[in-house]
């Protein structure tokens, strides 16, 4: 399954969260495809693959206590069959 999960970090937390988006801790069972400093909302963007949501979970909570996260499974948009 591939995830993208946007990072933003918290008040006070700026320096440290960058340094944590840089080296994060990565599991054998997650494939980091990229991670893309952005400017806007959010600091950061994460995409990822992992084979269960419960092995992304793991992946993202390391980044809770600088950064507020949203995560997202994501596909091609040809897999999209419900219009045509």
């Amino acid at each position: 399954m591939r995830f993208m999960t946007l990072l933003k970090s918290l008040p006070g937390k700026y320096t440290e969260a960058i340094r944590q988006f840089k080296h994060p801790k990565v599991p054998d069972e997650v494939k980091v495809i990229q991670f893309l400093a952005t400017f806007g909302e959010w600091d950061c963007i994460v995409l990822f693959e992992a084979q269960s949501e419960e092995i992304a979970a793991r992946f993202i909570v390391q980044f809770g206590e600088v950064a507020n996260s949203t995560t997202l499974v994501c596909f091609p948009v040809e897999q999209l069959h419900w219009t045509r």
